[in-house]
């Protein structure tokens, strides 16, 4: 490591002294055996504004490539020094401000929810795309003795298969009123939408009306039963279990209660919803790949037909939760060569929904789980979008199975296809999370960030969160922007909740959904019908400004101390006060822990 340690010693020297728009980076390269070396790679200009860094696999034989263990790059433009005005953004929504003498950020393994980041620094900023090997690489920032490095680590022997792409990576540069956080988010969203790779909402609903009744709906997931793992059933069943060992549900609620939840939500003023049943289907989604037969302790097939045709007659759309990333050996339907192999010969298992879990390969989901499956939810009467937990949460994954072979990019295809075919069963889909390997076909986030866990896990270099991933995607897809802003003005709190759930204060959970964007969204708090009065009071608020859901994000910024301006693209402002006192804008005062929409003027 003593070249690596020189070379970092050089940029506390460049950290001072860099302009922007440096025409060269650094690659730094670890090979298996511990040796190393460092080569200046020159970056080619392909527009006024951009410059791109292109390694192409070509450049190493192949086994020279099996000797690499990983690569990094660093830029000039990505270091600087405690006490430098700017700041760095990674794709999971974190900044922070240069302020610290020494700290780490070493995002997880390959998990971003974009493929970008970006670094400011005084009245110039970049963001950098990764645009080829995309889901092969990691963020990191680091400081040491006051300099600032960010820069990504392509992990080489994580492949675990011969290099399948280029490595190219796109840095658009930004001057004066334009270096900030905004031009990068919407640098990204012109990217996404110059190659096709989406479609604005706005186009997207012309024609079909069940994604339009979407874009107008509060989202309400309620969970039916319990899961069926062992935290929630106390039972270890090993990793493989029979049908003679499945404890019973938990219910909640069934489908004769979810009608009488119906009839109140539409008599206390809920007149659009997107009615989302969690563990409705056989064992809780323990019996996955089956996810297409009603739960018999609910009512079974016939009262779950009964309960979607008295949604339709309430005026809802109604929706079923399913997940494709995990596959049960007590299924009927189980076929241990449908799960995604991995090198070692082995699978990856876990603790699931429903047991003890395998990863099944995106094109055994595609080719062989789907279509019976959603013939059976749509003759079950289902016609909103359909949830499909897991699958934008996680990075796509590798399946070594000669039968099926595929790279993350062929898994990210894959799963893109199963969109494409719940856009024609449901009219849309929707998914946990927001890695946006999906963006060609989701419709809506369950959450963005689950701050302070994943990449916006707390740390002592993030200075706040911010919502880069919406100034990419608002107005293309839907989202509600945290975990904790689920529910977001429930009276209470799940006792043992997940933690992201607690991130926010109950004053700012709210501000922190109007000023990021948020479509409305309960879930932790449906088993208790207490909580529908809180829903409409919600529902009755977000009415004036379900309009931008439609409407591109085009700024954010704290405009003055805890106080944040969101500008979209029809010109409709939206200030966020956090402060503990009124703040004047446009001849108007937002009082302290308030928000106010501006429309613009006609």
């Amino acid at each position: 490591m003593k070249i690596r340690n020189l070379f970092c010693a050089a940029l506390s020297f460049a950290a001072l002294s860099a302009s922007a728009m440096v025409d060269s980076v650094q690659m730094f390269v670890q090979r298996l055996d511990g040796s190393s070396y460092t080569e200046t790679l020159k970056l080619e200009k392909i527009a006024p504004d951009t410059l791109r860094l292109k390694l192409p696999f070509a450049k190493y034989a192949p086994w020279q490539w099996k000797k690499i263990n990983f690569i990094d790059f660093y830029s000039e433009d990505a270091t600087a020094a405690k006490g430098e005005d700017g700041y760095w953004v990674n794709s999971g929504g974190a900044l922070g401000t240069f302020r610290a003498d020494n700290g780490l950020i070493s995002g997880e393994s390959k998990r971003n929810p974009m493929q970008m980041w970006g670094f400011k620094k005084g009245d110039e900023a970049f963001v950098a795309i990764v645009k080829e090997l995309k889901y092969e690489f990691k963020m990191v920032v680091k400081v040491e003795n006051g300099v600032y490095q960010m820069y990504p680590v392509f992990d080489i022997a994580g492949i675990g298969m011969p290099i399948y792409q280029d490595i190219v990576i796109d840095f658009t540069y930004f001057k004066g009123k334009k270096a900030n956080y905004s031009s990068m988010g919407k640098a990204y969203r012109k990217y996404q939408l110059d190659r096709g790779e989406v479609r604005p909402l706005k186009e997207r609903i012309a024609g079909n009306p069940r994604l339009k009744y979407t874009s107008e709906a509060v989202f309400l997931k309620f969970m039916m039963a319990s899961f069926m793992r062992q935290g929630e059933t106390h039972l270890n069943r090993g990793f493989h279990w029979k049908n003679v060992d499945a404890p019973n549900i938990q219910v909640y609620r069934n489908f004769d209660n979810m009608m009488n939840v119906l009839k109140k939500l539409k008599e206390i003023g809920v007149e659009k919803a997107d009615i989302v049943v969690t563990n409705w289907n056989w064992r809780s989604n323990g019996r996955c790949p089956i996810y297409g037969v009603a739960e018999p302790e609910l009512g079974g097939n016939a009262k779950c037909r009964e309960l979607t045709a008295f949604a339709k007659k309430m005026g809802y759309q109604i929706s079923p939760h399913i997940l494709h990333t995990e596959n049960y050996t007590v299924s009927p339907a189980f076929n241990k060569d449908d799960l995604a192999l991995q090198k070692n010969g082995g699978y990856i298992h876990y603790d699931g929904m429903g047991g003890e879990a395998y990863n099944p390969c995106w094109h055994q989901v595609y080719y062989k789980q789907v279509l019976e499956n959603y013939t059976n939810m749509q003759q079950l009467g289902f016609n909103g979008p359909i949830h499909i937990d897991v699958t934008s949460a996680i990075s796509p994954y590798r399946c070594f199975d000669l039968n099926h072979f595929c790279t993350r990019n062929d898994t990210a295809f894959y799963m893109n296809q199963v969109g494409l075919l719940s856009d024609g069963f449901f009219g849309g889909w929707t998914s946990e999370s927001s890695c946006d390997q999906t963006a060609n076909t989701l419709d809506y986030a369950l959450y963005v960030s689950a701050y302070p866990s994943y990449l916006g896990a707390q740390n002592k270099l993030i200075t706040r969160m911010i919502p880069i991933w919406q100034l990419a995607y608002h107005g293309i897809i839907m989202s509600n922007p945290f975990a904790s802003t689920i529910d977001y003005n429930a009276r209470s709190r799940p006792s043992k909740g997940w933690g992201p759930t607690n991130s926010f204060t109950p004053q700012t959970r709210r501000l922190k959904f109007v000023e990021f964007g948020g479509r409305l969204t309960y879930y932790w708090n449906l088993m208790h019908d207490s909580t529908l009065e809180d829903v409409a009071k919600a529902y009755q608020e977000y009415k004036p400004l379900r309009y931008l859901q439609l409407e591109y994000m085009d700024f954010h910024d704290e405009i003055a101390p805890d106080v944040f301006l969101t500008v979209y693209g029809d010109g409709s402002e939206i200030v966020t006060n956090y402060s503990q006192k009124p703040f004047a804008y446009k001849k108007q005062n937002v009082p302290a822990m308030e928000y106010k929409l501006f429309k613009p003027a006609k």
